[in-house]
Parts: structure tokens; C-alpha cells; sequence
């Protein structure tokens, strides 16, 4: 039987007796869908063209191992890394990979790259037709490192550090642990609590028994704000207040994560990252509440980190810990004074982006036979083809995963056609059964290539009929039509045409 007929028969191994074997391709199933409503969006139509990339370890299992073979014995989890492999590999270059990515330019001008992005192989934007309008990378510019500098003109380094003075306090993953096992690791020691702190080869921060200055520079950050910790006006006790366990008008709460300050030092923005001595680090702020007690009535933020967050959702357990883990390890006290606490946006900007962001393009495309340009014929010579066009343009900083777009770009609908290696999720490893075949000579000749005591000649044997059998699923998936290049190459002896 076929496989669209929908069942298999299949001997019984104990009886001896033909059984029919359900192989769930009912077509009325597969119109329909699971829901049974037709083109409702949970069908999974053309599927059938793809084998899963499960099947096809399966299959090369049955087919390529065993005894009497080439490969007598092979660990299904070798030929599994193999097959992701040569996946990635049959991705970039044979398969027909290409992702997009559709989204609307905001006011930042910057973007995102996709989570399983790759290489790109297209950038456009969509016009009122829903035309895609090529825009073209640009090579002219790029968003570097800027640096905080002094007056004088020298590179800016922090002097962020507070002496710790709890004999318990151990540090991990930057959050501060009192253990009464730890060892006095850090205790009577200068650790910095700014941005740029220094670690050491093991991956702990560096500690010494005077105060230092970072051995990092200090970027330049999007948005950043500075306060330093001392009295308050009144004279009365400290100018900010956190760490302890009470919220704004006194009442005890064992969370520990309200920064308390008698004024509104201003540019404060939910999302900026905080830093501060005890801090830990990955502390973000959440809100910005005008709600403030008596004694500090200037602003008060709402902070949160991974293991706060982690606490919370224990909230009624009988193992929840009876203090929060990720609140500040000490509150400000006068021992604090001088020292600093950070508000910053971690987003680094450049003077080179700046400018061209906020630069807007001149240049025009008109057509060279239009009769109002027509008397400037002749006088375009010299222009550069890759900027003679008024689409915009964009450049991709790898570094930090972010789009950059130039201003003509703002507010409309981009389209990013990009390489990925289709492992992201489960429903992308699956091949073209045009290149099944390829898909089984690469991990065979990959498992065989990286195994001793094979001869040498069957190795080369098989990277033989591995090229062979990937050029045929290049030529297979070129998906050349003759009626299609006939229409294509009907007008080669005209003008050709951008």
C-alpha cells in the first residue's frame, strides 16, 4: 500500500498474521486540519514534500548501520550530531532556508536581529502596494565604542568601590550571599559595585585592601544618572534609603527592593540597570512611584532581579526562603557616604550613529529619460551606483545583535530575509526530500572521516559521493522551469532595466 492509502499492513511478529498499520496521512485530516475547520492557520499543508530530521537519523540507522556493513557500530547520539550538522551546513548554501522577519521601524531607529538569525540576505521596506523596496547596507559608517573622557581629554575610569564589612558574605553570580560556612573571602575588603568591574581569570571579582580604580574604561552610555550617598538636607540621617525590609509608609515587608530618596535627582526611566554598594548586580528598576514616606519624599523606585523574581513565584511554598535572596545586602548607613549609586540605560551610543541617524538624505533616483531632467544629461558622471538611491539604508553592528536604519526609514514596515540553520526549533529540522539523499551521505562520510582504522580509500570514496550527492539537490532545488526562463530571456535584446 501507498502511503497517502492512509494504513500499511505489517506482519505480526508473534502471530505470523498481516495487521494493518494507521499511518495518520487521511487526506480528509489533512484538509481539514486538527480543528476540522479548513485554512484556519493549524493546518500543516505541503508538509509532505519534508522528511523530519528524526526520520531520517532513523532511517540512516536502518539503512547504514549495522552488521555487514560500512558502519557496523555507531551511537545514535553521534549520528544525531552529525545529521544537526550537516543541517546547518546544507542550510546555508543548498536548502531553501531563507526566514523573514517583518516589523515597524521605531522612532530608535535601531532593531533587533531575530533570535536565530544568521546571515541576512535581503533588507527592504514594504510600500502602499506592498512592493518590498530594496534598501542597500551602507559601509560608511558604524555605531563603535564611545568612551567617557575627562576634561583633560584622558579615558574616564571609575572609582567605585565600598569596603565590606560583613564576615560572611560570599558573591555568586553577582548576588551577595551571607554564609555562615563561607570563608572571610571578602570581608574588610575594597570590592567595586560600578558598572565596570574587574574579575580575575577564575571569573571572581577583584578585592583589595585599599580602594582602586577600574582597569576598564567607562563608556558612553545612552542615559545616565549619578547620586551620591550622604546626609540629607535636613541633617537628619542619609539622602536615599535601601535594603530595608519596609515599604513607603512603614510597614514591614520581607522584600527589601525599594530605593527610597528625599529628592528627584531626574532622567530616571524604568528599565535602567542599578548599581550601588550591596546592590546585586542585574537590579533593574520597575516603576517610578510618586507615593514616597515622610522622610524621603523625593522619588521612590520599585527594583527587581532574577532571584527576586524567582522568589516571588514561591509566594505560599513552605520552602520559600524567609528573606528575599535577591535584595541589597546592607542599607545605607553613614559608613556609605562618598560612595555612589548608578542609574544607567546600558545601551551604548556613538557620535558616529547619532549623526547619522539624525541625517537626512538628499538623493534622488529620477528617471534619466524624464523630460523635465532631461537638460542634466551628461551631468550625473562620477555618481556612486550604491548611493544613488532614495530607499534609505541600514548597517548591521553584529556585535550587539542590533539594526541600525537611517531616518528615511522611521515608521515603516521592514522586511529582513535572512539564513538561519534551521535548528532553532524542532518544526525546522525537517529536509526536502530532494535532499534526503545528501542529508545521508554527509553524515556517513562525517561519522566515517573522524573514526580510525577505516581505510582510506572508502573515506574518500564517500566525500566523493557526498559533493555528488549535494550538487544534485542544488540542481534539484534551483528550480529552473523552461517556461519560466523563456519568458525571462524573451526580451535579452532590450534595454535592460532597474
Amino acid at each position: 500500500m501507498g502511503l497517502l492509502d492512509g494504513f500499511i499492513q505489517k506482519q505480526n511478529e508473534d502471530t505470523g498474521e498481516g495487521e494493518l498499520i494507521d499511518l495518520g496521512l487521511d487526506s480528509k485530516i489533512y484538509y481539514d486540519g486538527p480543528d476540522g475547520v479548513q485554512r484556519s492557520g493549524n493546518a500543516n499543508y505541503g508538509n509532505y514534500q519534508f522528511i523530519s530530521l528524526e526520520d531520517i537519523i532513523n532511517s540512516f540507522i536502518v539503512a547504514y548501520v549495522g552488521e555487514s556493513k560500512i558502519i557496523s557500530k555507531v551511537s545514535r547520539t553521534d549520528i544525531a550530531f552529525h545529521a544537526q550538522r550537516a543541517l546547518a551546513e546544507l542550510s546555508f548554501d543548498t536548502l531553501k532556508s531563507v526566514k523573514s522577519f517583518e516589523v515597524e521601524v521605531p522612532p530608535s531607529l535601531t532593531l533587533p536581529l531575530p533570535q536565530d538569525y544568521v546571515h541576512y540576505t535581503k533588507m527592504s521596506w514594504v510600500d502602499g502596494s506592498g512592493i518590498k523596496r530594496p534598501i542597500y547596507p551602507t559601509s560608511k559608517t558604524s555605531n563603535p565604542i564611545s568612551y567617557q573622557q575627562e576634561t583633560t581629554g584622558s579615558l574616564k575610569f571609575e572609582t567605585n568601590t565600598w569596603k565590606i564589612n560583613i564576615p560572611q558574605v560570599t558573591i555568586e553570580d553577582g548576588y551577595y550571599i551571607i554564609d555562615s560556612t563561607a570563608e572571610k573571602q571578602y570581608f574588610d575588603q575594597y570590592i567595586e559595585y560600578g558598572i565596570t568591574r574587574s574579575y580575575d581569570s577564575f571569573g571572581n571579582p577583584i578585592t583589595s585592601t585599599n580602594n582602586f580604580t577600574s582597569k576598564t574604561p567607562l563608556p558612553q552610555f545612552k542615559d545616565e544618572v549619578r547620586v551620591t550617598i550622604a546626609q540629607n538636607k535636613a541633617g537628619g540621617g542619609q539622602n536615599m534609603i535601601y535594603g530595608v525590609n519596609v515599604d513607603q509608609t512603614g510597614n514591614a515587608t520581607n522584600d527589601g527592593m525599594l530605593i527610597l530618596m528625599d529628592t528627584d535627582p531626574g532622567g530616571l526611566k524604568v528599565g535602567m540597570s542599578v548599581f550601588g554598594p550591596g546592590i546585586p548586580l542585574g537590579t533593574t528598576i520597575t516603576s517610578l512611584d510618586g507615593v514616597t514616606s515622610v522622610t524621603y519624599p523625593g522619588i521612590t523606585l520599585h527594583t527587581t532581579n532574577k532571584r527576586y523574581q524567582d522568589w516571588k513565584l514561591m509566594d505560599g511554598d513552605v520552602n520559600q526562603p524567609a528573606v528575599n535572596p535577591g535584595k541589597p545586602i546592607v542599607t545605607v548607613n553613614s559608613q556609605l557616604y562618598g560612595n555612589e549609586i548608578i542609574f544607567v540605560d546600558l545601551n551604548t551610543e556613538s557620535n558616529s550613529w547619532n549623526k547619522y541617524r539624525s541625517h537626512t538624505s538628499v538623493t534622488t533616483t529620477n528617471n534619466y529619460e524624464d523630460k523635465i531632467e532631461f537638460t542634466a544629461e551628461g551631468q550625473r558622471y562620477g555618481i556612486d551606483p550604491q548611493h544613488a538611491q532614495n530607499n534609505g539604508s541600514y548597517y548591521i553592528d553584529d556585535n550587539t545583535g542590533i539594526v541600525h536604519f537611517s531616518s528615511f526609514i522611521s515608521g515603516k514596515t521592514i522586511v529582513l530575509d535572512y539564513l538561519s540553520d534551521s535548528l532553532g526549533t524542532d518544526s525546522e529540522m525537517k529536509v526536502h526530500k530532494f535532499a534526503e539523499q545528501a542529508m545521508y551521505m554527509c553524515i556517513a562520510y562525517a561519522i566515517l572521516s573522524t573514526r580510525a582504522n577505516v581505510q582510506e580509500y572508502i573515506v574518500r570514496r564517500f566525500k566523493k559521493d557526498r559533493f555528488a550527492a549535494v550538487r544534485q539537490a542544488k540542481l534539484r532545488l534551483s528550480n529552473l522551469k523552461l517556461e519560466e526562463l523563456t519568458q525571462i530571456l524573451r526580451g535579452k535584446s532590450k534595454q535592460i532595466k532597474h
